[in-house]
């Protein structure tokens, strides 16, 4: 019973239309230590890897060697839908939802094809020398 008010609280909010409704979703803040062998493609710009941790779980980019890029998987078009899930493209040039064919870019998380009109939830992170610290604060 608890699980269906939970998803129709988040319906009603999605349908309201803003990304903020995901703010109440909240998880600990997630630390990665990039000198981890499981982060390794992070020491190159364009790299990337799935994190656990947060509503459907993180796409965790590094745009260059001060900047990292935190999105959350749930497709902004239909974020319920267990098939609403975000992954990199194969190109490894920008995130795709599989179910609805909605094409994301890197660099905001906009949009770039398909019937998604919202950009993804992009979570805050704090870079302190090689670790970094993923927060449940949204930025976009």
């Amino acid at each position: 019973m608890k699980k269906n008010k939970f998803k129709i609280i988040i319906t009603a909010l999605l349908l309201w239309g803003s990304t903020s409704a995901f703010s109440q979703i909240a998880f600990p803040t997630i630390t990665i230590n990039l000198n981890y062998p499981q982060f390794q493609r992070l020491k190159l710009d364009g790299g990337f890897v799935y994190v656990e941790g947060s509503w459907k779980g993180i796409i965790l980019y590094r745009q260059n060697d001060n900047t990292y890029l935190a999105y959350e998987r749930a497709c902004s078009h239909h974020p319920n839908d267990p098939c609403g899930l975000v992954q990199v493209d194969g190109s490894s040039l920008f995130m795709i939802c599989n179910c609805c064919r909605s094409s994301f870019n890197f660099s905001d998380g906009q949009p770039m094809g398909g019937p998604a009109s919202r950009p993804l939830i992009q979570y805050r992170i704090d870079l302190d020398g090689s670790t970094l610290k993923i927060s449940d604060e949204i930025i976009n």
